[in-house]
């Protein structure tokens, strides 16, 4: 592929790389990140890796340790761009990317901009990590057990452990080369099957908020700062709580209202069959057909009552 070429000659001629996702990270972007970080490092190339929102708990087995610094290097260094449709969602400073040398953009979104100097974006991928096992092998990277380990994790993060229908037979051949270097599928585990306390405490909370409309068809659960500081749990607590919404009987769209104390309202969508990006990219946020989400500063009510328009128009 004649982008698999233009990013080989751009790490063969650059030093300095950073290496950014979207705020508020999930499976995807955090095994992404290390998976390629690692890949870099081991030739011998100086790497940064950097997420406004640090990594979340459950994904921390997979960081070494020296990773997740802020953006480093000369102003010249060039920026891989992880799982992200656009620059506002990384959460850092447009300036930022301004004097860099590259962007090389690697994403799956069907929302994705293109702003990169070179894209590979795939929405056809089950994952952007799906994407960097097929590059990583292309360029003939050594690919370890640790970049393996997160590359996997990646996957079955996106396509909640192949049950989505965005996995393809592409993602169970990637996956399966992924095993022979040393993956024990049972680490699926310790990140699908364990939940630290304050989670299930917000996630009672959050269910006694269940409100559904439009036949029963659309579901909503919301979590103000103030439940999630009752429970002393972090932001990342909230990641997974929306699929509650989505996964009860005969309800086609699930919602989960996130608002903070600075009237920032956030909200998750989720689907059966539903496209709830259409949701999404009317309030200029982004995602994929059956998962997406934006934020904005507003009023929960009047929010809410914009979103669940929207939502009833696509399930007729």
């Amino acid at each position: 592929m004649v982008v698999y070429e233009k990013i080989r000659a751009i790490i063969d001629n650059n030093e300095h790389f950073n290496i950014i996702s979207h705020t508020m990270p999930d499976g995807d972007s955090i095994g992404s990140m290390i998976a390629l970080a690692e890949a870099l490092k081991q030739e011998n190339k100086n790497v940064s890796v950097y997420s406004i929102d640090g990594i979340p708990r459950k994904y921390g087995f997979m960081d070494k340790g020296d990773t997740f610094d802020e953006v480093q290097g000369p102003l010249n260094s060039v920026f891989f761009i992880l799982d992200c449709s656009d620059l506002k969602r990384t959460g850092a400073e447009p300036g930022v990317f301004e004097n860099c040398r590259e962007i090389i953009n690697i994403d799956h979104h069907v929302t994705n901009e293109y702003f990169g100097t070179v894209n590979l974006v795939d929405p056809d991928a089950s994952a952007t990590g799906e994407i960097l096992f097929s590059l990583l092998h292309g360029l003939n990277f050594s690919i370890n057990r640790h970049i393996a380990e997160a590359l996997y994790t990646a996957i079955i993060t996106d396509t909640g452990l192949f049950k989505y229908e965005n996995t393809s037979r592409e993602t169970f051949r990637v996956a399966a080369q992924l095993l022979d270097y040393g993956v024990n599928p049972g680490m699926a585990q310790k990140i699908f099957d364990e939940y630290p306390l304050n989670y299930l405490l917000l996630l009672k909370l959050a269910l006694s908020t269940l409100e559904l409309w439009s036949s029963q068809r659309i579901a909503c659960l919301t979590i103000s700062e103030e439940m999630r500081l009752q429970c002393g749990a972090s932001m990342e607590t909230l990641e997974g709580i929306v699929n509650y919404a989505k996964n009860i009987e005969g309800v086609e769209i699930g919602m989960l209202i996130y608002v903070n104390s600075q009237g920032e309202v956030k909200v998750g969508l989720r689907s059966k069959n539903a496209d709830v990006s259409q949701i999404a990219a009317h309030f200029s946020g982004g995602g994929h057909k059956k998962a997406a989400g934006f934020k904005v500063q507003g009023n929960l009510s009047s929010v809410k009552d914009e979103v669940l328009k929207i939502a009833h128009e696509l399930i007729q």
